[in-house]
């Protein structure tokens, strides 16, 4: 202080304005690199050593999660969250963090199942909708209720640990802000307009693309087993794509951008974890793929061509012992 005042007023305010930039300096390289870390190197926020066991898994309860994926569609233009849904697509996840492996089990939408909380035999697709409509609390959480509630009693009391939905119109821009996703399409498909329809051969899918392809089924209304088998072809191929070209880094500030589509009861740090496990533990050959298959047959009374899926109760049981086999149970 006696420093301080032996000096000129001028010399001080030099020095004061030096502090104060200094200090200014610093706390826009420590948000600089924050901001860097979170856009450009979002695995430095959950940098781990994966030569040992990883500490991926204590992000979660356990060391073997379930994690239900479902795609949700309301057929509004936007397809944000502010109207009924339906449920396009249903993925049970079996992640296993001992032998780095993901087990995947798909359910058909047209399946014929009991809702759960209503008694009322429909279309597993249609679940959202009866929570929406008749829940007591704030319609679409009771909407995710009943859903996550009739897929856990059809599947006879899996263990679901967490779920993430996501309505269309953000996986079109999820998949436009990462540039796109390479893709072979096997054979043309035909939209009711030109941006709806793919052409056969190997091309850059965009996020209409991507839903064009995802979405597309056959005119014949019981084309739903087929469209779940070409979904789990890209989702693989996705997979295999981001890991090649490093674009899971990008995956976790997109998500951060476009979170109002989604619903989830997985936190930052979870969705993250998952996100460093698949690029850099999980290998394309240690995922396990099956899918539900039945018997279509017509709705009762329906005035349209409405076709309902009856699963083969035996082949259920397998696939679930798969599913439950893959989890080290």
């Amino acid at each position: 202080m006696e420093f301080m005042n032996n000096l000129s007023r001028k010399a001080r305010l030099y020095i004061s304005l030096g502090i104060i930039s200094v200090i200014i300096l610093v706390s826009f390289s420590v948000i600089f690199y924050g901001v860097y870390q979170v856009y450009y190197d979002p695995a430095s926020l959950f940098r781990h050593d994966f030569g040992d066991s990883g500490e991926v898994e204590e992000y979660f309860d356990e060391r073997l999660v379930n994690v239900v994926v479902l795609g949700l569609h309301n057929r509004q233009e936007d397809n944000t969250f502010g109207d009924i849904y339906f449920v396009d697509t249903i993925l049970i996840a079996s992640v296993n963090f001992d032998r780095d492996t993901l087990t995947l089990l798909a359910v058909p939408r047209d399946t014929s199942v009991e809702i759960a909380h209503s008694g009322v035999e429909d279309r597993i697709r249609q679940s959202y909708s009866y929570g929406y409509e008749q829940g007591s609390g704030d319609p679409h959480q009771e909407g995710m209720r009943y859903t996550l509630d009739t897929i856990s009693d059809f599947l006879d009391g899996v263990k679901l640990d967490y779920h993430i939905a996501m309505d269309i119109e953000g996986l079109k821009q999820l998949i436009d802000s990462l540039g796109g996703v390479l893709y072979t399409v096997e054979e043309q498909m035909t939209g009711p307009t030109p941006a709806e329809s793919l052409n056969a051969g190997p091309q850059m899918l965009d996020g209409r693309g991507y839903l064009t392809y995802l979405t597309y089924r056959e005119e014949d209304a019981r084309d739903d087993l087929n469209r779940m088998e070409r979904q789990q072809e890209l989702l693989f191929t996705t997979f295999e794509y981001f890991q090649e070209m490093g674009m899971f880094r990008y995956v976790l500030p997109t998500y951060s951008v476009y979170r109002e589509h989604v619903r989830t009861d997985l936190n930052l740090n979870q969705v993250a974890a998952l996100t460093l496990f698949a690029s850099e533990r999980l290998e394309a050959d240690a995922i396990k793929r099956f899918s539900l298959q039945g018997e279509y047959f017509p709705a009762d009374g329906a005035e349209d061509e409405a076709y309902y899926i009856s699963i083969d109760e035996k082949e259920k049981n397998e696939l679930i012992d798969k599913l439950t086999g893959g989890q080290g149970n």
